[in-house]
């Protein structure tokens, strides 16, 4: 469940009688921990944000860039995170719910750029970036593009990505 202030939500899915996506629990390194009264201390995951499998131990990590520098080699299967682990609920269990494509989401989760509808995105620190020339591709900008106003980014999400 994300947090009560979060504008991610996914929009649509690729077939609506289907389950969107490839949906897998991950969990984050580090487990939990708790404050002085015994309260889960947040996490640094928010929802909406992409992550990677870190290819040791599996657990969620933000994915820190696309950039695959001329080789496809070096791309990463990257997710969606759906209930990030800065809400309580996401604190405790210390593992997250990932989608991998076949939707549509607003997030507020993208790096300041020139998203009009169309535009190819990749990521970088966790967060929605427009794409570079060497960058992996996991998205384009949505119809809606970007509303600046409420600070939200509609992106697509397709099932297995662009090539």
């Amino acid at each position: 469940m994300s947090i009560l202030n979060s504008k991610f939500d996914i929009v649509s899915v690729d077939n609506p009688v289907a389950v969107a996506a490839l949906a897998q629990v991950l969990a984050v390194p580090g487990g939990m921990t708790l404050n002085s009264e015994g309260t889960p201390v947040a996490g640094t995951i928010p929802a909406g944000a992409i992550v990677v499998m870190d290819t040791t131990t599996g657990e969620a990590l933000l994915g820190t860039t696309g950039d695959v520098v001329a080789s496809r080699l070096n791309a990463q299967m990257a997710f969606v995170a759906i209930d990030g682990n800065q809400d309580f609920t996401g604190s405790f269990v210390q593992k997250l719910t990932v989608l991998n494509g076949g939707f549509t989401m607003n997030t507020d989760q993208f790096v300041a750029g020139p998203y009009t509808p169309g535009v190819l995105v990749s990521f970088s620190a966790g967060k929605v970036t427009v794409a570079g020339a060497t960058d992996q591709i996991i998205g384009a900008v949505g119809p809606a593009g970007l509303d600046a106003i409420n600070g939200v980014l509609q992106v697509i999400v397709p099932q297995g990505g662009i090539s």
